[in-house]
């Protein structure tokens, strides 16, 4: 009896916990950027002036990722990919500005 109360707590217990989502950022392409900023949730924006591309970062937490690219030159695609499947993508040409978000629950 005690054991089967020590699962039924476990499981309860466990029902409750959501898996960490594994969260990547990309920009890629032919182009350049002069200025490329990003944030993952609980992290402060970042910006880097000319960053080498392809560029890639992961992040762990839910709520609002962010990347923009400012100062394009020649074609560029941001995504953000979560857990794998692809949630958001932008292209962008020479002179536009690109931008992906999106927002997790938390």
């Amino acid at each position: 009896m005690k054991s089967a109360l020590l699962v039924g707590l476990l499981l309860v217990g466990s029902a409750g916990c959501a898996a960490v989502p594994d969260i990547r950022v990309v920009v890629e392409g032919s182009g350049t950027t002069d200025r490329l900023t990003y944030s993952f949730p609980g992290d402060e924006e970042r910006t880097l002036r000319n960053p080498d591309l392809p560029f890639e970062r992961v992040g762990a937490r839910e709520g609002r990722v962010l990347i923009r690219a400012e100062g394009v030159h020649g074609e560029l695609t941001c995504k953000i990919i979560i857990n794998g499947r692809e949630v958001r993508s932008a292209t962008s040409t020479t002179g536009a500005a690109l931008a992906c978000d999106h927002s997790m629950a938390v």
